[in-house]
C-alpha cells in the first residue's frame, strides 16, 4: 500500500514567525492607509544588524500633515495625525491579537514609538484614559479590514517586499484619497 504524500500548502511550508511578521507588518501597512496616512513600502525581510524582523514605513506626522495640506485637508483636532499615527503603530499588535489570536511579542520598538510620540504631545496626564480608548478604535479597524490585513499579509509572504504604490492599490486607500474640505490651503499650495 503506498503512503499518500499530503499536499502542502503555502501556510503549512511558511516558518510561524515569518507569519506572524506578516500579519503584524500587514496590520501597521493597512491601518496606515485607512486613515490616509502618508504611508511608504513595509517588508518581512528581516535586517539582522539591527535586529529588525520587518517594518511598514508610516512617515512623521509632519511629513502626513504636510500632504493633507496639500490636497487642502485640515482635521479638526490638532492631535489627529498624531493619533493615527499611534493606532497605525498599535495595529500590528492588534492584527496579532485578532487574526493569530495570539498576544504580541515583538512589539517593542512599537510600544516605545508610542510612548514616545504620547510624551511628545504631552498627554502624560491622561494616557492612562487616552491610550484604552485609541487601542479599542484600532481593534475595531483591524476586525473591519481583516480580509485586506489577511490579502496583504499573504502578498508579503510571497513577494518578502511590497511598494508603496503596490500596497495602495491592494488596500484600495492612502493619502491620496484625502477629501478637500479647505480650498484655500490647496490653491496656497499650487501657487508654490
Amino acid at each position: 500500500m503506498k503512503k499518500r504524500k499530503r499536499k502542502q500548502t503555502v501556510r503549512n511550508r511558511v516558518p510561524p514567525r515569518l507569519r506572524v511578521t506578516a500579519i503584524h507588518e500587514a496590520g501597521h501597512a493597512v491601518i496606515g492607509r485607512v486613515q490616509t496616512l502618508h504611508c511608504g513600502h513595509a517588508t518581512i525581510r528581516p535586517n539582522y544588524r539591527e535586529a529588525v524582523a520587518g517594518y511598514a514605513v508610516t512617515h512623521g506626522p509632519w511629513a502626513c500633515l504636510l500632504e493633507w495640506e496639500k490636497r487642502g485637508h485640515v482635521r479638526g483636532h490638532p492631535d489627529a495625525v498624531h493619533h493615527a499615527r499611534i493606532m497605525t503603530l498599535m495595529a500590528g499588535a492588534e492584527a496579532e491579537r485578532v487574526l493569530l489570536r495570539r498576544n504580541a511579542i515583538g512589539d517593542g520598538d512599537d510600544r516605545k514609538q508610542i510612548a514616545l510620540m504620547a510624551e511628545e504631545l504631552h498627554h502624560d496626564i491622561y494616557w492612562d484614559r487616552l491610550e484604552p480608548r485609541l487601542r479599542a478604535r484600532t481593534q475595531t479597524l483591524v476586525k473591519r479590514h481583516r480580509a485586506c490585513i489577511e490579502r496583504v499579509a499573504k502578498a508579503l509572504l510571497a513577494k518578502t517586499t511590497m511598494s508603496a504604490k503596490a500596497l495602495d492599490k491592494m488596500v484600495g486607500r492612502s493619502v491620496d484619497d484625502v477629501r478637500m474640505n479647505l480650498p484655500s490651503l490647496k490653491a496656497m499650495h499650487a501657487r508654490q
